[in-house]
């Protein structure tokens, strides 16, 4: 999910972190009771075929969709249910961004963002739809015919996006054109049934399954392109380039352009690595921290399952944001006075590669479960890359914020913290400490053996938190216990 680094944060944790690695002459550098829902990996995946041209003067992005919905519940069903992200940013009051950040948001004041559906069919048959949901962001299609379980069916979109001038996933700035969170999506239906949450401010308020995509895009020939999956084959003129992109066994589509990209690449345990830079002076740390992200965590977890990984400078002011195979970073971290945060960054988002992009789970109502492994997967990082010491001194930060910090819990939804700083300083900070106690407790050969085998037996499915315990407890751990020691 986001890493935060606004102004408090970043300063606040960069000037702990630095002063204690600097100190130490490091140089670089009874709990709540969890949700139980039933999850099962799904027998036959979603199929996304995307058609988009993209319109340079008027940032609209016009769109054909064709998506093969599988029924994966137990029961017949008459509707499906999709997210149309844009929406929320098509009133100012629906606005993603906290108050305080509106500004920094829209630095050129509000501008509107939305979806605008055309045409909802399946075998060339209206269906009937509604736009619903807090901010017009769900869309609910009626069926033709029920679709029984393991079935599937067709259903085509043509619809507009149009993309709002703004700097958090979904806009553009002065440099590139972020493009997330923004086709029909369809929405998660659990044991707990259909999964209708809004885009909020705190937190990524997404839950997705795992799909593949085949996604055709006609953009300005002048923009290079970040993306997820693999250009499989390209074609241009003198002002148009089509790329056509296969993206297999992922749970989201995401893609950054920019005219100034300076593109560097590298290769990590057989994955293809490439930056995307505004600042080349920086483009070897970032990719050399990109390439012992894919080594460090492949070591550690698992085998990363892709072929390739970008990382991406963007006019995102938040910090840096997880997509498959693609991470967007804030591009004003490109410096040397930032460059430990820089790195910092790039690893964190590197490690939900693992923690929501192979992995996942619902980010909404436990956001813990990949944010906690996320950051204390960072601080692996700098343990293997910097040593124990180095780490430790991380670990020494964290814990001291977390006692200054008198938080409530680090298992509720995003939507229960009062504010970004709140649910950061619980569900990351406090988050990694509880992890790292359960390491302490049980000793590193069970630790990363568990977290290898939590990997490799849900890779490319959803889990959640009753999954994670079961497995700790099963190995004779107390997590419960363990964790409830951090409060």
């Amino acid at each position: 999910m986001v890493i935060r680094m606004d102004q408090r944060v970043r300063k606040t944790f960069s000037v702990a972190i630095i002063f204690m690695l600097l100190v130490g002459g490091i140089v670089i550098e009874k709990t709540q009771t969890l949700e139980t829902f039933m999850l099962k990996g799904p027998a036959k995946i979603n199929q996304y075929k995307i058609d988009a041209i993209f319109n340079d003067e008027s940032k609209k992005i016009m769109c054909n969709q064709t998506t093969e919905y599988v029924n994966n519940t137990k029961e017949d069903l008459d509707k499906v249910y999709f997210h149309i992200y844009p929406n929320a940013f098509s009133k100012r009051e629906y606005a993603p961004f906290e108050k305080k950040e509106m500004t920094q948001a829209y630095p050129n004041g509000f501008n509107e963002g939305y979806i605008d559906i055309k045409n909802v069919l399946s075998s060339k048959k209206k269906l009937q739809y509604e736009v619903k949901g807090e901010k017009n962001d769900i869309l609910e299609i009626k069926l033709n015919e029920k679709i029984k379980p393991g079935d599937s069916v067709p259903i085509d979109f043509k619809y507009n996006v149009k993309l709002p001038n703004s700097l958090g996933r979904f806009g553009y700035g002065d440099n590139t054109v972020n493009v997330t969170n923004w086709f029909p999506i369809a929405c998660v239906n659990d044991s707990r049934g259909w999964n209708l949450k809004s885009y909020e401010a705190i937190g990524d308020p997404f839950y997705s399954e795992t799909s593949d995509f085949d996604v055709n895009l006609l953009l300005p020939r002048k923009y290079k392109l970040a993306n997820t999956g693999i250009v499989v084959n390209d074609k241009y003129d003198e002002k148009k380039k089509m790329y056509e992109i296969e993206a297999k066994n992922v749970r989201d589509f995401a893609f950054v352009m920019s005219k100034d990209f300076d593109i560097a690449r590298g290769r990590s345990k057989g994955v293809s690595i490439n930056t995307y830079n505004l600042n080349k002076n920086l483009a070897h740390k970032s990719t050399e921290v990109a390439e012992d992200s894919i080594r460090i965590f492949s070591d550690l977890f698992g085998k990363y399952p892709y072929k390739g990984f970008s990382v991406v400078a963007s006019d995102f002011y938040i910090g840096g944001m997880e997509y498959p195979m693609l991470v967007m970073i804030d591009q004003s971290l490109y410096n040397e006075k930032n460059k430990f945060l820089l790195e910092y960054v790039i690893a964190h988002e590197a490690a939900h590669q693992w923690w929501y992009s192979v992995v996942g789970n619902d980010e909404i109502s436990e956001p813990w479960l990949d944010e906690a492994l996320t950051e204390y997967s960072t601080v692996l990082y700098f343990e293997n890359k910097y040593g124990k010491d180095t780490a430790e001194k991380l670990m020494k930060t964290m814990e001291v914020q977390s006692k200054s910090y008198r938080s409530e819990n680090i298992f509720k939804p995003t939507t229960d913290y009062k504010n970004s700083t709140d649910y950061s300083l619980n569900v990351y900070t406090k988050g990694a400490v509880a992890l790292h106690n359960v390491r302490k407790e049980v000793g590193d050969k069970v630790f990363f053996s568990t977290l290898k085998e939590y990997y490799n037996k849900n890779k490319h499915q959803n889990v959640n938190g009753r999954v994670f315990v079961d497995l700790w407890n099963s190995k004779g751990v107390d997590i419960d216990k363990i964790i409830s020691e951090c409060k």
